[in-house]
């Protein structure tokens, strides 16, 4: 296991290098400079240079490529045009509504995904199989948006059960303790910011968590169905075990292991999808600050939210790895 962490540990280096390069490139190669793109003909042309010279851009390529990296490495992710604010500012601000979102979404997702696809796998070219495949698929190719828009209208215009936006109410706001305002509530016992935190999270994390629930559910069936026909399966029933028990102990448990790997990728899907969900549900995370500074044409702070993601989702799918191997021993090995 050791042996094994320290490879993965290794190559993480080489992959996080990779990703830092091609954000900076990418962000380079776009028209026009970061600044007048930013700010347009609202600054004079010696406010223009100031801030170049501010943000390092009248620097050599080369010398900007060895800042940024060396930056984000130590956590500075550049500053915003728009604002004047450090990016690391808004990370720190707004990423707890989007690890929040995330969880829940991860939570949803899961549950969704192990759920219908065990049922459809139990219950083979049945009604209920078809129904499931067909929803699995269905989740899967419905827009992000398409589906928070239906979400609500139906549950917010028609039904008023839920709200459209926001984390919380103005008042409910529960006292800062993680961030998270449904732990913070739970902490403080705040039973009603708990209520109106969980009202709020409702809507955006389900859409999120049922297109990403819907890849779960054809995996899940898949290695279920080949789980049903394996041996090990086949010698619990023998021994006269209920089918319940060889279904969720011995079938479910076995088909679980790949599974686990692809949640740690879909992560990285999450965190993509978050940023339209944000949007649609005005959501206050880095998706929706994204969002915002992609609608300014801030380079800058996109360039900095961009590499959190990315150190973010290489961070998960480090941890992912090492939990697999924990798991299913045969990983660490081959």
């Amino acid at each position: 296991m050791r042996r094994y962490l320290l490879t993965r540990l290794a190559l993480t280096a080489p992959l996080l290098l990779l990703l830092l390069t091609a954000t900076f490139l990418l962000l380079r190669v776009a028209p026009g400079d970061p600044v007048t793109a930013t700010l347009g003909d609202r600054a004079s042309d010696a406010r223009v240079e100031e801030l170049r010279h501010s943000l390092g851009l009248d620097e050599p390529l080369w010398r900007q490529y060895g800042a940024y990296v060396g930056g984000a490495l130590h956590g500075d992710f550049g500053r915003a045009i728009t604002t004047g604010t450090p990016v690391w500012e808004t990370i720190k601000g707004k990423f707890p509504a989007t690890l929040e979102l995330t969880l829940t979404a991860m939570l949803v997702a899961v549950t969704v995904g192990i759920g219908v696809g065990a049922a459809s796998a139990r219950y083979r070219d049945t009604p209920l199989d078809v129904a499931g495949r067909v929803l699995g698929i269905v989740l899967y190719a419905a827009p992000i948006f398409w589906l928070g828009i239906l979400f609500q209208l139906l549950f917010s215009v028609h039904l008023h059960w839920l709200p459209t936006s926001g984390r919380t109410e103005a008042f409910a706001e529960p006292r800062h303790l993680t961030g998270l305002y449904t732990v913070d509530a739970t902490l403080t016992g705040n039973l009603h910011g708990l209520w109106e935190a969980l009202r709020h999270l409702a809507l955006p994390a389900v859409t999120l968590g049922l297109v990403i629930g819907g890849v779960l559910v054809r995996l899940v069936r898949v290695n279920m169905l080949q789980a049903l026909r394996s041996d090990h399966v086949d010698a619990a029933r023998t021994r006269g075990l209920p089918e319940r028990r060889v279904v969720l102990r011995h079938a479910l448990r076995s088909a679980l292991v790949p599974v686990v790997a692809v949640v740690g990728l879909q992560f990285a899907l999450l965190l993509s999808g978050a940023v339209l969900t944000e949007a649609t549900f005005s959501w206050p995370g880095l998706g929706l600050s994204l969002y915002n500074f992609l609608g300014n044409r801030d380079y800058t702070a996109v360039q900095g939210l961009v590499t959190f993601y990315a150190l973010f989702v290489v961070a998960v799918s480090l941890l992912i790895d090492v939990v697999s191997a924990w798991v299913d021993p045969r990983i660490r090995y081959s």
